[in-house]
């Protein structure tokens, strides 16, 4: 059974114009080795020749800067990635490195499919699956960028980042302090990352406001779908 994996803004918003290519769709491509193989797919959904001389030089070109100035003009805000399962482990950095990068270049959102991509995705986003043999990014440089490590002997860090947004809440019901005794929930939804902790904060907040709680419960945290991993007990229910 196909999954989907989503990554990006959870308020956005696809407008439908004549003018605008709001969603880009692609398959995985095969045995991708650089951002040239990456760039191939997207070129090809948005009608652009990748090969300098089709008759003469049949050999593809690297197309990310043209679909990056494409992406952008024409509004494009959501981009669907279809096979993700197919790509082995050595491939996994390139093609993420490379999605990563149009994902804040382009201020895109992904939504992964294919049979098992939330796996897929989580792993990769947690460095679980090796990256490729020769330490390669696809000619993008990277940083790699380690989760905050949260347990009895080594909890500062992550409590100050979670203070910050304690202080930060505007919530009826909130007392200061209350997000620092969800701490630990927080760290098991989200892994240490800072992208997922702040929408789970987010989201839950906005929800707090709707239903009129104002405040931030952990059976409140638990209703967002963002943040979660295969090791989280709520997906063992």
């Amino acid at each position: 059974m196909s999954q989907h994996q989503w990554q990006g803004n959870p308020n956005i918003s696809v407008a439908s114009s004549p003018n605008l290519t709001p969603v880009v769709h692609i398959n995985t491509p095969l045995a991708p080795g650089s951002k040239l193989d990456m760039s191939i797919p997207f070129a090809e959904f948005l009608g652009h020749r990748h090969t300098k001389d089709p008759e003469t030089n049949p050999r593809s070109t690297d197309m990310t800067g043209p679909i990056r100035h494409v992406m952008k003009t024409l509004g494009t805000r959501l981009v669907l990635v279809d096979g993700i399962d197919r790509l082995d482990n050595a491939e996994l950095k390139t093609a993420f490195d490379y999605f990563g990068y149009l994902a804040d270049e382009c201020n895109v959102s992904f939504v992964y499919c294919g049979p098992g991509s939330r796996d897929v995705v989580n792993d990769a986003r947690r460095g679980k699956r090796p990256g490729s043999p020769d330490g390669g990014s696809g000619g993008i440089p990277t940083l790699a960028v380690l989760p905050i490590p949260y347990s009895t002997d080594d909890h500062t860090t992550f409590h100050e980042i979670v203070k910050a947004f304690d202080q930060h809440l505007r919530l009826h019901q909130h007392t200061p302090g209350d997000l620092l005794h969800l701490a630990t929930h927080l760290h098991r939804r989200t892994g240490g990352y800072m992208k997922p902790l702040s929408l789970l904060i987010c989201m839950a907040a906005q929800e707090a406001i709707e239903t009129g709680a104002e405040a931030i419960t952990e059976e409140l945290l638990d209703d967002q779908l963002v943040g979660r991993f295969c090791d989280d007990p709520i997906l063992q229910t």
